[in-house]
């Protein structure tokens, strides 16, 4: 979903909704990217679930990788964000290798020129179709849930550069954004790249094994289950004080705001909905730059959420994010090295919710 382009090839980073939303693996565009769908029902009554974890095992990945790397920014942002982190899979980790070679291999050979979560038999290093298939052939119990995020982008200087390049890019979105900060408790990681010239390719997958029910779909979480945040709570990005944000959105099909040529970077804001009918309205959302400048935005909530939300607040046109999340989204790139402060008011299912102000800072580009 974020594009990044060399002089001989664009370079797709694609991923899909491992938060509450399925994709259906198929589709994507000339830009190559492909769209997660529709978020799966949380089901007809609440669910068990576990609270945002503050601590897990420490991982297994080599000190040096670019897993190791990436395990551990993500889970520092979660953390610091307040949704929880994610515990190392070995399983997982043998999918989204599995599927992170798929990707690379056939990207550099040619066979691909889409990033698609579907693996075709035919091609080099097929391993299994679905990430649910993928999950499941490495061992994964037939009652988990299974989200993945794919990407791929240019040569990087080291394991962490890979890593933030992959991660960071991911979250500079608005869908993919959701994505990464849910509800899922486990994690595995993939990376491969061909050769020190080439493009790389990685795979976040994720799993939800608490308070599920039901037939798991091809790809995608439970809104239900997982960790949770406390209903009294609300979880933001960027974070408080936050610096070196990303000036502008990465590119991201399907496209949350498609007539803005050149959205900033999003802004969410989310809170518990874990049961049916839970919603985010909102009252106020707004960013001022330094001086006092009100950031011209629009605000984007699921379409539940537009009745009992203020004038202007526009449904999501592809209606794939999830309950429980609002997002402003500034109609253009933010400036570098800048002091931004973001206001939000709203209703947790009618019950206002703690009036939310922050700052955050951009870095030079």
């Amino acid at each position: 979903m974020k594009q990044k382009k060399t002089s001989a090839l664009t370079a797709m980073a694609i991923a899909s909704a491992v938060v509450l939303a399925a994709c259906g693996g198929g589709g994507g565009d000339s830009t190559g990217a492909t769209a997660p769908a529709s978020s799966p029902s949380g089901g007809s009554s609440p669910q068990t679930s576990i609270p945002p974890q503050t601590s897990v095992p420490p991982t297994t990945f080599p000190a040096t990788t670019m897993q190791a790397a990436a395990f551990a920014q993500l889970n520092a942002y979660r953390l610091s964000m307040g949704v929880g982190e994610l515990k190392q899979d070995p399983i997982l980790d043998t999918a989204a290798q599995a599927q992170a070679l798929y990707l690379d291999s056939n990207l550099v050979n040619g066979s691909i020129t889409v990033l698609d979560h579907n693996e075709v038999s035919t091609l080099a290093n097929f391993y299994a179709t679905t990430p649910l298939d993928r999950a499941r052939k490495a061992g994964a119990p037939v009652t988990e849930y299974i989200g993945e995020d794919i990407s791929a982008g240019l040569p990087q200087a080291s394991a962490s550069a890979f890593a933030s390049d992959c991660v960071t890019g991911l979250l500079d979105t608005v869908y993919h954004q959701a994505d990464l900060t849910n509800n899922a408790e486990t994690i595995g990681i993939g990376f491969q790249q061909m050769n020190a010239a080439t493009l790389y390719a990685c795979a976040l997958v994720s799993g939800e094994t608490t308070g599920v029910s039901g037939a798991p779909i091809a790809n995608g979480l439970l809104i239900s289950g997982g960790q949770q945040l406390p209903t009294n709570a609300v979880a933001h990005a960027p974070l408080s004080n936050e610096t070196g944000v990303s000036l502008a959105m990465e590119a991201e099909n399907t496209n949350p705001a498609p007539d803005v040529p050149n959205p900033g970077r999003p802004i969410m804001v989310r809170v518990n909905a874990a049961n049916p009918g839970d919603v985010l309205t909102v009252s106020s959302f707004t960013l001022t730059a330094a001086g006092g400048a009100v950031v011209p935005a629009r605000i984007i909530v699921p379409a539940a959420a537009v009745t009992g939300s203020a004038s202007g607040v526009t449904a999501d046109p592809n209606n794939l994010l999830p309950p429980g999340v609002a997002f402003l989204l500034p109609l253009t790139p933010l400036s570098a090295n800048t002091t931004y402060i973001v206001s939000f008011t709203g209703d947790r299912d009618g019950t206002p919710v703690s009036p939310q102000s922050w700052s955050f800072t951009t870095g030079a580009n």
